[in-house]
């Protein structure tokens, strides 16, 4: 089995979490072989090729390019070697191994992650690349799983047929304990919109100087120095803490201390964190898209803002944090635990099972 993704811990996301912890669960059964890039995007150090990470082997290979668009050094003899291949997110891996199905490689599954409207930028060229090579990569797939109904939607645009699978969770335990402070954990991007968070969280401040916002996570130097820059310049030192990336006892240390997630991100996939937060007793607030709404509606707990008026968020936050009580946060942990990883994990696998039974 070949899991293929372009980043791969110790790069930190969303999609990086999901595709390791699936990789954990099968590898415990199977034999699991991950392929991603050599290099972490926006550095030079190169990875080891070859590395066993608990049970499963990661092969990372050489590429050109950067984030949005990258041309790896792929041969499909490599392929060749496994029964399945699960393609995660739709980039130019995915182009690449559908076109390598015409030469004998194995059948293909795409798990869809949000696809890659992750931002505004060169919108027209996106949607001329997914209407053309998108669509006839995604012909070549044998299923297609969509992390999110807005994804499904996307997808039908182009007359691809997909099945949703909600994107699950490991859950943590119940970590509330009172706190007022608010935690941000993930990939420092531009599309995430961390910096919008500093101008709302200067209000919150002004009505409380002791309340904490926690920035956990890593990315380029240049985003990282960027945020620092803005949380200089907004004396907001003592309050915005930005932490870089923190191990798992470490992240659930510092969310003991909060009550909140906080999310200004422009495009999400799922939302993968804030169903982690919810599952320890946070409540999430997050900006308006529709990744977001979809959590709303189906959790029926948290907030929905719009960052870009920084004044008014914060007003609104301050508003509804008063009617919020205990029983919003045990709601808000049941959803959680409802989209745990077992019945999941059980339909990728029987997906698997009809795939390749299909090739015999």
């Amino acid at each position: 089995m070949l899991h293929v993704v372009r980043q791969y811990p110790p790069s930190v996301g969303g999609l990086e979490e999901y595709v390791r912890q699936l990789v954990e669960r099968q590898s415990g059964s199977s034999r699991v072989t991950v392929l991603t890039l050599d290099r972490l995007f926006g550095t030079s150090r190169k990875l080891k090729k070859v590395q066993r990470v608990n049970r499963a082997v990661v092969v990372r290979v050489r590429y050109i390019g950067f984030s949005r668009f990258f041309i790896p050094f792929l041969s499909p003899k490599l392929l060749r070697r496994y029964d399945l291949i699960h393609l995660h997110s739709l980039d130019q891996f995915t182009d690449l191994i559908s076109i390598y199905r015409r030469l004998g490689v194995p059948p293909l599954i795409v798990t869809s992650h949000g696809l890659f409207f992750h931002t505004h930028k060169f919108d027209k060229l996106k949607d001329l690349y997914f209407r053309t090579i998108s669509r006839v990569t995604l012909s070549q797939a044998k299923k297609i799983f969509a992390v999110s109904h807005s994804d499904q939607r996307k997808l039908e645009e182009i007359g691809i047929r997909s099945e949703v699978l909600l994107n699950p969770v490991e859950p943590f335990p119940w970590l509330y304990a009172g706190g007022h402070h608010l935690i941000y954990w993930g990939r420092i991007a531009e599309n995430k919109s961390v910096d919008r968070l500093i101008p709302f969280f200067g209000h919150l401040v002004m009505a409380d100087s002791t309340r904490k916002l926690f920035i956990v996570g890593s990315g380029t130097a240049a985003d990282m120095e960027r945020l620092n820059h803005k949380i200089r310049a907004a004396k907001l030192t003592d309050n915005i803490h930005r932490l870089g990336y923190l191990d798992g006892a470490k992240l659930q240390a510092l969310i003991k201390d909060c009550g909140f997630t906080v999310s200004a991100s422009q495009y999400e996939g799922y939302g993968l964190v804030q169903v982690e937060g919810m599952s320890a007793g946070l409540l999430p607030v997050m900006q308006k898209n529709s990744a977001f709404e979809e959590i709303f509606e189906r959790s029926r707990t948290g907030l929905l803002l719009d960052f870009a008026d920084a004044e008014i968020a914060a007003e609104r936050f301050l508003q509804w944090e008063k009617t919020q009580n205990i029983q919003d946060r045990e709601r808000a942990r049941r959803f959680a635990l409802g989209c745990a990883w077992p019945p999941a994990a059980a339909r990728i696998e029987a997906t698997y099972q009809d795939v390749i039974a299909s090739e015999t």
